[in-house]
C-alpha cells in the first residue's frame, strides 16, 4: 500500500450477476497498470483474482478478495465478489466498507436476478455507484438494450459517459460523451488514438451528450445558468458536477467494455477516479451505543476506527481479519481493543497490505485503508476496533436469514465426531453460516443462505479432513398429543427375592392449549401415595413424554393428575413409583386419549415480482401452505403464508427456479398443528421402520 493522501485513494466494491465478467474486469484492470505482465483467463482457470482451487475448478468466484492496482496517481483498492446470494456475506460487507461501487451489467442480458438485489444493497447504505456494461464484443450484446433495462428495473438515472461504436465482433472503439470522439485502444486497454465521429453515431451522440450535461449543471445553479446561456463548460467543471451526482445518486455514470480484449478499459479506471469518492468524502459514519447514535466524520486525524468486515481461516497464516480504517491511524505493535467485547484488547502483531493471495506487512493503516490483521483471537466479523478503549460502535452489518439446512452426515460415528469438529473452524468469520447439533432430531444441522454455499463447505471439509460429508434432507422434529381426555392405572410389582418393587399409580391425562407444554397436579389425599415418591412419578412421565407413545417424538400439551394410588412400607421406592408413572402415562395416553403427531408450521413471506404472484401461489397451496395475506408495491408482491416445515426444506430451490432468480423468502416458526391422517401414518410407519433397523 502506497504512502499517498486519502484523496488520491479509492475503494471501491466490484459488483454483478454471476457471468457478467467481474473477474475478467479486474484481469483486464491489473493488465492495464502493470499489476500482471499477462492476462489470465476465466476457462483456463489461471486468473490473478480467483486463486482458490475450488473457484479454478467452478470457474467463478467463490469468495471476496482484495485487489490493488495504481491508475495515473490514483490508488485503487478493489473489492471483488461473488455473483452469487449464497454469499451474501462477502457481498454485504464489502459493500459496507466501500466508498464506492462499479455495478458490471451483461451486456447480452442487461439487469439478471443478482443485479436487481445488489442494488437494493447499495441504495440501503447509500453507496455511489459507476455503471459499465461489459461483454459488449459477445453475438448478442446490445448497449440500448442493456442501457433501457437498468433504466426500467432499476429506477435509475444513467448517463452514458461511453458508448459503444460499434457493437459485437465489430466492438473495437467507444465513443467520449462529452468530447464527441471516437477512442480506440491498445492491447492494454489504453486509448491510442481518437478519431472524428462517423455521421451515423451523431443523433446518438447527441442524446448522450444532452443527457451528460443536463446531470452535470442540476448539481449548481452557477453551472446551469451558464449552460443555458450558452457559454462553453470547461471539463473539469462538467467531471466535477457529474461526481457530485454520483456521490448523491442523482445520476449514475455509464461506461462500456469488452474486458477481454481490454477495450474501454483506461476510461473505467479514468471514470472511477473521476466520480466516485475518496474515503474523506464519504462524510460520516454513524455510530451507536445502546440506544443512543451519533456521527463521526471520516478523518485521518484521532484515535484509529476500524469495522472488521470479514475473518476466515487461512490454511498458512491462520486467522485473518479484513478491516477498514474509518477514522484515524492504527498501527501494528500495538494494543487494539476490541470494542464490540467489552474490556478485551490485544497486541496487534501482523497489519498486512493485501492483493489477492499476495500480502505484505506494513507498519500503519490509516483512514480509508483496507488492511488484515493475523495471529488475533478475539476480533470476529462486525467487531468495532479502536487505537483506544471506547464505547461507541460502528453497526454492524445487518444478514438475511439463513433460508436453507441440511443434515451433515458421515460414514460412521467417528467420521461424523471428526466432521463436527472441522466444520465450525472453516465457517468461523461468516455469520451467513451456522452448525449446530439438533437433540430433538440428533442430526447435526448446516444452516446458511444456498446450496452452493453449503456444498461448497463440504467440499471444504473433504479437502481439509480427508473426509467425505454427506447432506441430507434434515428431519423434522414432530410432537405428540392427545386430543381426549383419558385415565387409568399401572402398578408396577417385581418379587425376585430379596427386596421387591413396588408402586402403582392412578392418573388422569387431559389435552393442553397448544404451546403450554406440560402441567402435573398432585391430587393425592389420605397417604394413598407418600409425598416422597409424588416426585418420582412426575418425573417417569416426563421420562414417557420424552420418549414418546405413537412414532418416538415428544410429547406436549398435557395436563396429569396424579390422583390415587398404593404403596408397600417396605418394597416402595423412587424408582418403583417412577416406573409406574411412566408406563401409566404410555398405557393411558396410547390407549385411551386418541394421540396425534403435531408438525411445525412457519410463518413464510416471500417477495417476488407481480408478474410471478400466481405461480409462487400454486407452488404454497401444494406446499399446503395458507396465505394470510399479501402487500403490492413498486412492482414486487409480498406474499405472507402459514406452511408446513417439512414442505419447505427444498423451498429456496423451488423458488429460485419458479421465479427465475427473482423471488425470495424469510422464514420464522409460528406453532404446531396436527398432521393429516394419511401423512401422519405414513411418518409412524417410516419412524416403526427406523426403529426396527436400529434394534435390529
Amino acid at each position: 500500500m502506497s504512502e499517498v493522501p486519502a484523496e488520491k485513494k479509492r475503494n471501491i466494491v466490484i459488483v454483478g450477476h454471476h457471468g457478467a465478467g467481474k473477474t475478467s474486469l479486474i484481469e483486464a484492470f491489473l493488465y492495464n497498470t502493470g499489476v500482471i505482465e499477462r492476462r489470465g483467463l476465466i476457462e483456463e482457470g489461471n486468473t490473478f483474482a480467483d486463486f482458490l482451487d475450488e473457484e479454478r475448478d467452478k470457474r467463478i468466484t467463490l469468495m471476496s478478495k482484495i485487489i490493488q492496482c495504481t491508475h495515473k496517481g490514483t490508488d485503487f483498492t478493489f473489492i471483488d465478489t461473488p455473483g452469487y446470494s449464497d454469499f451474501i456475506g462477502d457481498i454485504l460487507g464489502a459493500i459496507r466498507v466501500a466508498d464506492g461501487a462499479l455495478l458490471v451489467v451483461n451486456a447480452e442480458s442487461g439487469v439478471e436476478v443478482e443485479t436487481e438485489k445488489i442494488w437494493g444493497y447499495l441504495e440501503k447504505y447509500k453507496v455511489p455507484r459507476v455503471v459499465v456494461i461489459n461483454r459488449m464484443d459477445k453475438e448478442r450484446a446490445d448497449y440500448a438494450a442493456a442501457l433501457e433495462s437498468l433504466e426500467k428495473e432499476l429506477g435509475a438515472k444513467l448517463v452514458p459517459v461511453r458508448f459503444p461504436a460499434a457493437e459485437q465482433a465489430e466492438f473495437k472503439s467507444v465513443v467520449d460523451v462529452l468530447s464527441g470522439k471516437v477512442q480506440c485502444f491498445n492491447a492494454k486497454g489504453t486509448v491510442e488514438r481518437e478519431e472524428n465521429l462517423p455521421e451515423g453515431l451523431k443523433d446518438q451522440y447527441e442524446e448522450y451528450h444532452e443527457r451528460l450535461m443536463d446531470a452535470a449543471v442540476e448539481t449548481d445553479e452557477a453551472l446551469m445558468e451558464r449552460y443555458l446561456e450558452g457559454a462553453t463548460i470547461p471539463k473539469e467543471d462538467i467531471w466535477n458536477g457529474l461526481q457530485t451526482a454520483a456521490m448523491t445518486g442523482g445520476a449514475i455514470p455509464v461506461f462500456c467494455t469488452a474486458a477481454t480484449s481490454s477495450i474501454g478499459i483506461a476510461c473505467v479506471l479514468e471514470g472511477l477516479a473521476n466520480f466516485l469518492p475518496n474515503p474523506l468524502q464519504r462524510g460520516e459514519i454513524t455510530l451507536t451505543k445502546g440506544d443512543q447514535t451519533k456521527t463521526l466524520g471520516i478523518s485521518v486525524e484521532g484515535p484509529g476506527l476500524g469495522l472488521v468486515f470479514r475473518s476466515l481461516i487461512d490454511p498458512f497464516v491462520g486467522k485473518m481479519c479484513f478491516l477498514k480504517v474509518f477514522s484515524g491511524t492504527i498501527s501494528s505493535d500495538t494494543e487494539l481493543y476490541d470494542l464490540s467485547k467489552e474490556g478485551k484488547h490485544e497486541r496487534i502483531s501482523h497489519l498486512l497490505n493485501v492483493n489477492a493471495r499476495n500480502h505484505n506487512n506494513i507498519a500503519h493503516a490509516r483512514a480509508g485503508d483496507i488492511v488484515a490483521l493475523t495471529k488475533v483471537d478475539i476480533l470476529e466479523t462486525g467487531d468495532t476496533v479502536s487505537s483506544e478503549s471506547g464505547e461507541w460502535l460502528i453497526p454492524p452489518t445487518e444478514y438475511p436469514p439463513r433460508g436453507f439446512h441440511l443434515a451433515v452426515k458421515g460414514h460412521s460415528k467417528v467420521e461424523e465426531d471428526k466432521i463436527a469438529a472441522t466444520i465450525p473452524k472453516l465457517i468461523a468469520g461468516d455469520p451467513t453460516l451456522a452448525f449446530e447439533r439438533n437433540h430433538e432430531t440428533r442430526e447435526s444441522i448446516l444452516s446458511g443462505m444456498g446450496d452452493l454455499q453449503l456444498n461448497l463447505v463440504a467440499q471444504r471439509v473433504r479437502k481439509a479432513a480427508n473426509l467425505e460429508v454427506l447432506l441430507k434432507e434434515p428431519k423434522v422434529a414432530y410432537r405428540e398429543t392427545i386430543t381426549v381426555q383419558g385415565e387409568g392405572s399401572y402398578r408396577h410389582k417385581k418379587q425376585s427375592g430379596g427386596r421387591g418393587q413396588f408402586g402403582e399409580v392412578h392418573i388422569r391425562v387431559s389435552p393442553l392449549e397448544r404451546g403450554k407444554q406440560f402441567e402435573f397436579e398432585d391430587s393425592i389425599f389420605g397417604g394413598a401415595i407418600p409425598g416422597k415418591f409424588v416426585p418420582s412419578v412426575e418425573k417417569g412421565i416426563r421420562e414417557a413424554m420424552e420418549r414418546g407413545v405413537v412414532a418416538g417424538f415428544p410429547f406436549v400439551d398435557v395436563h396429569v393428575e396424579l390422583f390415587d394410588g398404593k404403596y408397600h412400607d417396605v418394597d416402595s421406592s423412587d424408582m418403583a413409583f417412577k416406573i409406574a408413572g411412566s408406563m401409566a402415562f404410555q398405557q393411558v395416553a396410547r390407549e385411551r386419549c386418541k394421540p396425534v403427531l403435531l408438525e411445525p408450521i412457519m410463518n413464510v413471506t416471500v417477495f417476488v415480482p407481480e408478474t410471478m404472484m400466481g405461480d409462487v401461489m400454486g407452488d404454497l397451496n401444494g406446499r399446503r401452505g395458507r396465505v394470510m395475506g399479501m402487500e403490492s408495491a413498486h412492482g414486487k408482491q409480498t406474499i405472507r403464508a402459514q406452511v408446513p416445515l417439512a414442505e419447505m426444506y427444498s423451498y429456496a430451490i423451488d423458488l429460485r427456479s419458479i421465479t427465475r432468480g427473482r423471488g425470495t423468502y424469510i422464514m420464522e416458526f409460528s406453532h404446531y398443528e396436527q398432521v393429516p391422517g394419511e401423512l401422519a401414518e405414513k411418518i409412524i410407519a417410516q419412524a416403526e421402520k427406523a426403529k426396527e433397523q436400529v434394534e435390529g
